[in-house]
């Protein structure tokens, strides 16, 4: 055989002895909990109440034009 085969193999066979890889801590990044809504101020519920409102009103107008169009 090569002699370059030879070191080749044998330099593979010794590379993980010598270089061995770190175990993975269990958590590398922490993982972010949920957001829990119940705990949330007033502020945010009456935000979150005007926002669906406003999406009510904008499709319930989109309907009653659409329904114009196809009348006229």
């Amino acid at each position: 055989m090569n002699s370059l085969v030879l070191r080749k193999t044998a330099l593979d066979r010794d590379l993980p002895g010598k270089y061995a890889a770190a175990p993975a801590p269990a958590r590398l990044m922490p993982v972010q909990k949920p957001a829990r809504l119940r705990r949330k101020g007033p502020v945010f519920w009456a935000m979150l109440g005007l926002l669906v409102l406003a999406a009510d009103f904008a499709l319930a107008l989109l309907a009653w034009l659409t329904v114009d169009l196809v009348m006229n």
